[in-house]
């Protein structure tokens, strides 16, 4: 597995990340085990969860990912050759049913947020769950605009100077929150956001569109990064939930409707067309594409087969050319 540097710091992660997701929920002990193996003995470090991951499952009450992790950690005493990043913030207040029965946005009304109480007792769940003292990133996982940016900001700040987290990043931000946070973090010389972890795939859905997610990534964020911010980018859900191969998919999957449109079209013939130049799969294009945008992303890899995991990680062994990024780049109307 190929490495490379995390934001502006001299730890090195893995260019590609497991996401731990279905781990303890989709996954058992046994098969979450497995994947975490295969991962490291490939080389991989970079190992990507929540503290509600995940509750909307049936049975699911948050918690079930780290909880797992820790069993691991404790299994094979792997945890100080793994950077390890968890998220908080987005633990529901109600139960299941309540949450996805609400009328607003459960999402900003019906979880803990990023208040300094919420912040405090949340990363000390998290590290209990974990069995370990530290993370090496904590994430805010999504915004909270009913609470001050610099009450987060100094909580956030307190745990790394705890030694609980090592570094911090922001997930689902709008690119303006991020940039905000991040002055005001050099303002009081407190710890500043070093990742940010986004939807992101190839193909895109109208602005706007029901596609149940967060923002996809996008040019402004990838020129503000560029514009000597340094930072480290992660990407979740980049293969559309199987979709990019499995046809079906969108017949079971509501929100993909969202991304049916004739730009993708275009975009599955231009994949189709570097898959064939490359030999690679579809989904192995789409992960090199990722890796070598400018700036480069992280994809966040979460499967529930070994054999997908194997596919997924050879992904890292190719590099695109600069012509077959332009192919996949080149605008459209």
């Amino acid at each position: 597995m190929k490495m490379t540097t995390f934001a502006d710091t001299r730890d090195e992660v893995s260019v590609m990340a497991l996401g731990c997701l279905p781990f303890g929920s989709k996954l058992d002990r046994e098969q979450s085990f497995s994947l975490l193996d295969y991962y490291r003995e490939q080389g991989g470090n970079f190992l990507d969860t929540a503290n509600n991951y995940s509750f909307w499952d049936a049975d699911g009450k948050g918690g079930e990912s780290e909880n797992v992790l820790g069993e691991w950690f404790r299994s094979r005493g792997s945890r100080d050759s793994v950077f390890l990043a968890t998220k908080l913030g987005a633990f529901p207040t109600v139960s299941r049913d309540e949450f996805f029965k609400y009328p607003g946005n459960p999402w900003a009304d019906r979880t803990e947020g990023l208040s300094k109480k919420a912040i405090l007792a949340a990363v000390d769940r998290s590290l209990a769950r974990l069995g370990t003292d530290h993370v090496d990133l904590l994430y805010a996982h999504v915004d909270d605009y009913t609470v001050d940016q610099e009450e987060t900001l100094e909580a956030f700040n307190a745990v790394v100077k705890s030694g609980k987290a090592r570094y911090i990043g922001c997930s689902n931000f709008k690119v303006w929150r991020t940039a905000r946070a991040r002055e005001l973090s050099a303002k009081y010389r407190w710890s500043e956001y070093k990742a940010v972890q986004m939807f992101h795939t190839y193909f895109q859905s109208e602005k706007g569109a029901a596609t149940g997610m967060a923002d996809q990534m996008g040019d402004e964020l990838f020129s503000y990064v560029r514009s000597g911010n340094r930072m480290s980018l992660l990407g979740y859900t980049p293969l559309l939930w199987g979709s990019y191969t499995q046809a079906h998919k969108y017949q079971e999957i509501e929100r993909l409707n969202a991304f049916v449109r004739p730009q993708n079209v275009e975009r599955r013939r231009r994949l189709e067309q570097v898959a064939s130049e490359t030999g690679r799969t579809v989904n192995q294009v789409i992960y090199a594409w990722m890796m070598g945008s400018t700036p480069p992303v992280i994809p966040l890899v979460a499967v529930s087969k070994l054999e997908h995991l194997k596919e997924d990680l050879a992904s890292s062994e190719f590099e695109l050319s600069k012509s077959q990024m332009e192919t996949l780049d080149a605008p459209l109307n």
